[in-house]
Parts: structure tokens; C-alpha cells; sequence
């Protein structure tokens, strides 16, 4: 969801010594552990497609009705609690799947061989559209600087409406996720050794965050001020996005203790987050609606789901279906704007309503998304995720 800073070989040495540490000791003496390997969560792949979903319904109700970009409905608000959804997720995720033995270069390369491929080509497919299509403010020398900082995911750090459409626009929260990536080798450890107590107060530290930022904003930093500055600073700006990162790896390690807490069923957890949109898009600034508003139930949501598999209970969402595709994901976030828009250009212009193109689009957009992650996505990761010297070395050890 790329221009990392290159760590020296010697932090890349003590990073690496960190994590493969921290798998080795274990959890906490106070927190406990559930014995074993960590296993597959397959319900949380298909919550990954719910909340790519998500961001495929905003997009697609704004091309059905623009009218709803001035107006922001919780139409609007559902994809950006989407991608608070995929942060939390990822946090989760990447905890729970950590590797004993793992380093972080190992770690930077499986993630980069995941993320890189699909993102170079869509951006490439998007810089070539616009430019066929004649586009020449996108593609004129000025814009340059814009389009490569999205090809290399640093552009949200640019408070610029220039730098953070350029390239393929929903690209923008990968540049989040490749940051916390960078600092994931750092957190774990940090993580691994919290009591249960600490896990509990860290996952609060968080959630309070999240909320502190946008009141910040609101109410002292810049009251009844242009809302491009808080668009930036609280949804784009990576560092910004970090507590949500940080909670999901908490909340794996809540779940790896085995603490008892208030059980909450995925569908009462669910209906949480879409009432929470509904009746918050209403209420609260949209500062707010960002990620705070929706930052608790999207929590428990998520863990929620991952109890059905840790627990071995009954889940819809583990449905192969469901789990196909969350496995396409990825690839559907990445194509769904560029697909939609180019046939909204082609459609519209021949008599189709807003309706009409956005019904046709979508099963090309899961047809491209398929293509895409079989195509690429797929033996990149099998190719290169792993280096030479570490297959060799498992060849020879095996």
C-alpha cells in the first residue's frame, strides 16, 4: 500500500540481530503467549477485501454522483475508514506474521517485492494514459518532480494538492505504509517486550492520538481555517497515519496473549463502524472523520475477525471466495480509479449515464485485479522476495 532511506550496513546489522532477538526470547513473562507457530488468519484476507471494497464504493458513488465531493455524505467517509482499515490491518498483520530468525533487510525485501512491481507498473500505465490522452499539465517537465515523487511514494510528505494527485492518486497511502515499514524492525522489539499492561496502555496511548491530532488541528493550530491543511496533515501526512499502524501491532499482540476481553461478534462490530460513519459524518468536523471517529470500532472490528481463526470458529469471511478476493486486494486498489476513469472518458461521451459506466466498470476492475495479481504481483513475490544467497543457503540445507 519508495525512495526508502538507505540504513547503514551496520544499523541494517543491529536491526536485523533486533528482530531475529525478539522472536527468539518470546513474549513477555507477564503476557504470555499461545503456543506454536503463528497460523494463517485467512478471515483478516477477506476483511482486506471489505476494506478495499470500501474505497472501490467511495470512488464509484462519486463518479455516479460528483455532487457528493462538496456535500462529503458518509458515502465519502466510508473509504477513508477503508484505509484506516487497511493500516490497522497492516500493523496487525505484519505482528502477528513476524518471523523468529527474520532481519529487517529480509523483512524491507519481502515487503518491497510485495509492494513494488504492481505500483511501478500501474503508475507507469497511469503516466502513459495521460499522456495519450493529451494531458499536458500532467505530463509537462513541471510535473515531473511530482510524478517521481509518487513513483518513489514520497510524495505525501509534500504539502502540495500537485504532488499528492500525481502519478496513480490512490497511491498516496502506500507511501504511509512503505514508512512504517522503514520502522517496523524498530517497533517490534519495543512491542514484543510490553507486559500486558503496557499493551493495554499502548493501544489507548494510540486511539488518544488519533484523537488528539485532529482536535489540535480544530480547535488551536487552525480554527474555521482552509481544510487543504488538515486534508494533508491528517490523512496524507504518513507520520500522521503512524498510531494506527501501531495499534493493529498491539492489538496482535493482545490476541497472541490469550487475554480474555469483552467479546464483541464480527457482525455487531461491523454494524459499529457503518453506524459510526452514519451518524458521525453528521455530527463531528471532518477533521475527525479522517480516522479518529471511526479508529475504535475499526480496532475491535479487527480483532474481532482475527478471533474467528485464532479460535477456530465459524467465518463467512473465510470463505475461499472471500479469501481469493482479499488476496486480489491489493491489485483491485491500485487499478480500481485508473479502470473506472478511463472508461467514464471512453462512456460518457457515447450517451452512458454515470450509473451505467460504473456497473459495466466494475467487473473489469476485478478482471484487470486478477490479471494484475496473477500476472505480477504474484511471481514477483515468488522471485524476489527471497534472495539468491538465502535460497541457496535453504537448498543446501534442506
Amino acid at each position: 500500500m519508495h525512495d526508502l532511506p538507505r540504513p547503514s550496513s551496520r544499523s541494517t546489522a543491529t536491526a536485523g540481530r533486533v528482530v531475529g532477538r525478539i522472536g527468539a526470547e518470546g513474549p513477555s513473562a507477564k503476557g504470555g503467549t499461545r503456543p506454536g507457530r503463528p497460523q494463517r488468519l485467512p478471515s483478516l484476507t477477506g476483511l482486506r477485501f471489505a476494506a478495499a471494497g470500501g474505497v472501490v464504493f467511495t470512488h464509484s458513488s462519486l463518479l455516479v454522483d460528483p455532487h457528493l465531493a462538496r456535500t462529503l455524505g458518509p458515502e465519502v467517509w466510508v473509504g477513508a475508514s477503508a484505509v484506516s482499515l487497511f493500516f490497522i490491518l497492516s500493523g496487525y498483520v505484519l505482528t502477528h506474521s513476524a518471523r523468529p530468525t527474520d532481519t529487517a533487510r529480509a523483512f524491507w525485501r519481502r515487503r518491497a517485492a510485495k509492494i513494488l512491481p504492481n505500483h511501478v507498473l500501474t503508475w507507469c500505465v497511469v503516466i502513459g494514459a495521460l499522456a495519450c490522452a493529451g494531458a499536458a499539465a500532467a505530463t509537462r517537465a513541471s510535473a515531473w518532480p511530482a510524478n517521481l515523487a509518487s513513483l518513489f511514494l514520497v510524495n505525501t510528505w509534500v504539502p502540495s494538492q500537485r504532488f499528492l494527485s500525481a502519478g496513480n492518486p490512490v497511491s498516496w497511502s502506500l507511501a504511509a505504509e512503505m514508512f512504517f515499514y522503514l520502522l517496523f524492525p524498530l517497533l517490534l522489539p519495543w512491542v514484543k517486550r510490553l507486559s500486558i499492561r503496557g499493551l493495554l496502555i499502548g493501544a489507548g496511548t494510540s486511539v488518544a492520538v488519533v484523537w488528539i491530532c485532529p482536535a489540535l488541528y480544530e480547535f488551536v493550530l487552525h480554527p474555521g481555517g482552509p481544510s487543504f491543511p488538515g486534508y494533508w496533515s491528517l490523512y496524507m501526512l504518513p507520520v500522521t497515519r503512524l498510531p494506527e499502524f501501531v495499534l493493529g501491532m498491539l492489538l496482535a499482540r493482545i490476541s497472541a496473549t490469550g487475554m480474555r476481553i469483552p467479546r464483541i461478534g464480527v457482525l455487531p462490530a461491523a454494524l459499529g463502524v457503518i453506524s459510526t460513519i452514519v451518524v458521525n459524518s453528521a455530527l463531528l468536523p471532518h477533521s475527525f472523520l479522517y480516522a479518529a471517529s471511526t479508529v475504535v470500532p475499526l480496532a475491535v472490528l479487527v480483532h474481532a475477525t482475527a478471533e474467528l481463526d485464532l479460535r477456530g470458529r465459524r467465518s463467512l469471511l473465510r470463505a475461499p471466495a472471500l479469501v481469493f478476493l482479499g488476496e486480489i486486494s491489493y491489485a483491485m486498489y491500485l487499478v480500481h480509479f485508473l479502470v473506472l476513469g478511463l472508461m467514464y472518458l471512453a462512456l460518457t461521451g457515447q450517451g452512458w449515464s454515470n450509473l451505467s459506466v460504473v456497473l459495466a466498470g466494475l467487473p473489469v476492475v476485478l478482471l484487470t485485479s486478477w490479471l494484475l495479481y496473477a500476472g505480477v504481483e504474484r511471481p514477483c513475490v515468488r522471485r524476489f522476495s527471497v534472495s539468491r544467497r538465502a535460497r541457496a543457503r535453504t537448498a543446501t540445507t534442506s
